[in-house]
C-alpha cells in the first residue's frame, strides 16, 4: 500500500478509517454485551474474569511471533483476514448461542465424549474458544494496524492520522459501551454477535479494495534465510540495540505500571475520599473518556516539528507529576474531576506522540515484530500491576491520597531520568525511516 498524495483523507486511510470504525462501534456493544450474557449464564464472577483473561493473554503471549508473521505478509492479507475471522467467529457465536444449544447435554465425538450442566452449558464453552481465537487473531491485527499507518499516509500526516483514528475509536467506543447494556436488555446476546460478525465482514469487504503499492510481500518479506524465530528474536534485538528506543521502553514500561493502580483506586477515591454516590464515579470515567477524546482530536491537529513533540513529552512528564501531586494535597470534588481530565489528556497527547514517532522511526521490515514486542512488554506488566496495586491499597486501608503522593514521587524520578537521558532525545529526534 502507498500513500495517496499529501491527503490525509487519501483512498486508503479512508477504508482503513471506515473498517476500524465499524468494528470498534460493533465490538465495543459485544465487550459488555458478552460480560452481561456470562453473567446471566453462570452468575459467576471468577467465569467472567477467566473470559476476560483468555481475550488478554494471546496478546502477551503471541505479541512477538504475531508481529513477525505481519512483517512476512501483506497488510492488506493480514488486515482482511482478521476482519472475516472475526466475523465468522462471531456469526459461529451467534448460530450456537440458541436456546436448543443451551438445552444440549452432551456430545459424542467416537473418541471423546463431552459432558454439559446448566452451569457450564455447550455456548460456554464455545464462547471460551472464541474468545481465545479472537484473542490469538487481535495480537497479529494490533500490529497490521500500527504498521499500516506509515504505508498509506506521507510522514507529516501520520501524527494527525493517528489523532483521527484513535478519536474517533475512542468516541466509537464509548458509544457501544453505552448502548451496551440497552441492546442486551431489548434484543439479548444472539443480535449482538449478529451485529459484530457482519460489521467486521463487512470491514473485510472494505479491506479488499485497498489498493496495493510498495506494501506488498515482495517488499516486507525478509530473507529466505532467517527462520522464523530468528526473526521473531529480532524483534527483541532490534528494541536492546537501539538505546534510545530501548530507554524510551523501560521509562514508559514502568510508568505504565502505575494506570491500573490509578484505575483501581477511582472507585475508593470518590467514595471513601469525596463522599459520593456509586453514580459519581460513572460520570467521572464519562469525563476521563471525554478529556482523551478531546486530546486526541487537539492536539492531532497541530503540525508539529519532532522536536516540538520532545519537549510537549518532556513537559507532559512533569505535568502528570505534578497533577498527582495536587490529586494528593485536595478532597474538593471539581478540583478533583478537572485534575483527572487534565491527566487523561495528558496521556492521550502522550500515546499519540510515542506512537507516532515509533511508526516513523522503526524501519518498515520491523514494524511488525517491535509493535508486537512491545504490546507484549506493556501488557504483560498489567497483571502483575493490578495485583500489586490492589495490595498497596489494602495495606494502605485505602488512603488514596498517599496513594498518589508515592504515584507523585515515582513520576518525578521517571521525569528526571527521561528528560536527562540524550539517547531517549535521539531517539525522538530520529530521521523517518518510511
Amino acid at each position: 500500500m502507498k500513500p495517496s498524495g499529501d491527503r490525509l483523507l487519501n483512498r486508503n486511510f479512508s477504508l482503513i478509517l471506515a473498517g476500524r470504525g465499524a468494528s470498534i462501534l460493533s465490538s465495543s456493544l459485544y465487550a459488555v454485551v458478552l460480560v452481561l450474557y456470562v453473567k446471566r449464564l453462570t452468575g459467576s464472577a471468577s467465569i467472567i474474569g477467566a473470559v476476560e483473561l483468555l481475550a488478554f493473554l494471546p496478546m502477551v503471549l503471541l505479541g512477538p511471533f504475531a508481529g513477525a508473521l505481519v512483517d512476512r505478509t501483506r497488510l492488506k492479507t493480514v488486515i482482511v483476514t482478521g476482519y472475516a475471522l472475526r466475523g465468522v467467529l462471531m456469526l459461529l457465536l451467534f448460530l450456537f448461542s440458541a436456546t436448543c444449544f443451551l438445552e444440549l447435554a452432551s456430545i459424542d465425538f467416537g473418541i471423546a465424549h463431552l459432558e454439559f450442566t446448566p452451569a457450564f452449558p455447550f455456548p460456554l464453552y464455545l464462547l471460551f474458544g472464541v474468545t481465545l481465537c479472537l484473542g490469538c487473531i487481535e495480537s497479529a491485527f494490533n500490529s497490521a494496524m500500527y504498521a499500516v499507518v506509515p504505508t498509506i499516509l506521507e510522514p507529516a500526516r501520520i501524527q494527525q492520522g493517528n489523532s483521527l483514528m484513535q478519536g474517533v475509536g475512542g468516541a466509537l467506543t464509548m458509544v457501544g459501551n453505552a448502548l451496551g447494556g440497552l441492546f442486551f436488555s431489548i434484543f439479548g446476546a444472539a443480535p449482538a454477535f449478529l451485529l459484530d460478525g457482519c460489521s467486521n465482514l463487512a470491514a473485510a469487504a472494505a479491506g479488499l479494495f485497498l489498493s496495493e503499492g510498495a506494501g506488498g510481500a515482495e517488499a516486507r518479506r525478509p530473507s529466505d534465510g532467517n527462520h522464523f524465530m530468528g526473526e521473531v528474536k529480532e524483534g527483541f534485538v532490534f528494541i536492546l540495540a537501539n538505546k534510545g528506543l530501548r530507554n524510551q521502553t523501560i521509562v514508559y514500561s514502568l510508568s505504565n505500571l502505575l494506570f491500573p493502580v490509578l484505575m483501581l483506586a477511582l472507585p475508593f477515591l470518590v467514595q471513601e475520599v469525596l463522599k459520593l454516590g456509586d453514580a459519581y464515579y460513572g460520570y467521572l470515567m464519562s469525563v476521563l473518556t471525554f478529556s482523551s477524546i478531546a486530546g486526541y482530536f487537539g492536539y492531532g491537529w497541530f503540525k508539529t516539528t519532532d522536536e516540538q513533540n520532545y519537549r510537549v513529552i518532556c513537559a507532559i512528564f512533569v505535568i502528570e507529576a505534578l497533577l498527582f501531586l495536587a490529586l494528593s494535597l485536595t478532597t474538593k470534588v471539581y478540583l478533583v474531576f478537572g485534575l483527572l481530565a487534565l491527566l487523561s489528556i495528558c496521556m492521550a497527547v502522550s500515546r499519540l506522540i510515542n506512537t507516532s514517532i515509533k511508526q516513523k522511526v522503526i524501519p518498515r521490515q520491523f514494524r511488525g515484530r517491535v509493535f508486537g514486542t512491545l504490546d507484549s512488554i506493556n501488557g504483560g506488566l498489567v497483571p502483575l500491576s493490578l495485583a500489586l496495586g490492589g495490595v498497596a491499597i489494602d495495606l494502605l486501608d485505602k488512603n488514596i491520597r498517599l496513594i498518589f503522593f508515592g504515584i507523585f514521587v515515582f513520576y518525578a524520578l521517571l521525569a528526571g531520568a527521561f528528560i536527562l537521558d540524550r539517547s531517549i532525545k535521539g531517539f525522538y529526534l530520529s530521521s523517518p525511516s518510511i
